[in-house]
């Protein structure tokens, strides 16, 4: 779940470069309603959660369609306010995040997954993974260098291994071998969608 540690020394690649998502700019009051009961702090991976119209802190329990979509330039309290009381415009572009430990070279340019609210690692390939970011550039080995668009970036090429061989059994002595197919199918198909979740093609189950 997101550390809540607090602020989190955050820092972009090329900042004038860099893209600012825009939030009804022409509103007196332009950003992204704030989850109720929620505090964003500075320098964190910033969720938007379009079941509930809401940003959030970056969680890999928040909404199973939820998705990062920026970091916060400055910290928002809304721990005692209702939904959309404040509003926040997160900054993305290129930033530098905690690396949980896992990610090394072998995974540049895949997709990582949130650990918490500054920290990312290697997608699990199941249900609980939430889409980070796209992976740039390592520094060194305690931080990563994360591409993170309102639009998240889809994870790289997946190899899926099938167990099955369409075998075909005509005799009732095959029945155990028809039984242990059936079961490869089943691995096959689990397979497939665990990676269909990591491509970021179908959403995790809620």
């Amino acid at each position: 779940m997101a550390s809540k540690a607090g602020i989190f020394d955050i820092q972009f690649l090329a900042p004038d470069a860099a893209l600012h998502p825009q939030h009804n700019v022409q509103s007196s009051a332009p950003g992204l309603p704030v989850k109720a009961s929620e505090i964003i702090y500075a320098g964190c991976l910033v969720g938007w959660d379009p079941a509930n119209s809401q940003a959030c802190s970056a969680d890999p329990t928040m909404a199973a369609t939820a998705k990062v979509i920026g970091a916060a330039v400055e910290t928002i309290d809304n721990r005692t306010g209702a939904k959309g009381d404040l509003k926040i415009s997160p900054r993305a572009g290129v930033m530098r995040v905690k690396n949980d430990g896992n990610i090394t070279a072998a995974h540049l340019y895949t997709t990582a997954r949130v650990v918490d609210d500054h920290t990312v690692g290697v997608p699990a390939g199941t249900d609980a993974d939430r889409p980070a970011g796209l992976i740039v550039g390592l520094d060194g080995s305690d931080y990563v260098w994360l591409l993170v668009l309102p639009e998240s970036a889809k994870r790289g090429p997946l190899t899926v291994t099938l167990t099955s061989t369409n075998g075909t059994f005509a005799a009732a002595a095959d029945l155990a071998a028809a039984k242990a197919e059936g079961e490869k199918v089943g691995d096959d198909v689990r397979a497939i969608h665990a990676a269909l979740v990591t491509a970021g093609i179908i959403a995790p189950a809620a």
